[in-house]
């Protein structure tokens, strides 16, 4: 009975970790092709783009935007093309309770304002590519 249930178990990890790996493959493909990937993230500072909450960031070849929704609306807010990427870590004790714990952290600085892009690490490649940080 023991051995029935274990296998149960790793019949379920296995296709969830399978179906895990597909969607991750479809939206690294869609990114690929020029079309927009959504994902849990958030962006804090003082700048009128960053906001209060952990929200959908929409990335593109060419664009960040971070909105409340998970489908594109006039509610997205674009974050600027010129961003200076200072460094790319993970989350600190110090940083906004908005970026999860285990997140990575892109410290940016626009002007003089420091603004934070928080993600999931297997997001960076969104981040990085649509902000053109790809040789950093």
């Amino acid at each position: 009975m023991l051995v029935d249930v274990l296998g149960a178990v790793v019949e379920v990890l296995g296709a969830t970790i399978g179906e895990s790996r597909t969607e991750e493959r479809k939206e690294r493909d869609a990114f690929a092709e020029g079309r927009v990937v959504v994902f849990e993230g958030c962006v804090a500072g003082a700048r009128p783009y960053c906001r209060p909450t952990a929200e959908f960031l929409h990335a593109s070849a060419t664009a960040l935007a971070i909105s409340p929704l998970r489908e594109t609306s006039a509610r997205a807010r674009y974050l600027p093309s010129d961003l200076v990427l200072v460094e790319v870590r993970k989350r600190r004790e110090d940083d906004p309770k908005t970026i999860e714990k285990h997140w990575t952290v892109f410290e940016c600085r626009d002007g003089e304002d420091v603004v934070l892009i928080g993600c999931a690490s297997g997001c960076v490649r969104y981040v990085r590519r649509a902000l053109q940080f790809e040789g950093d």
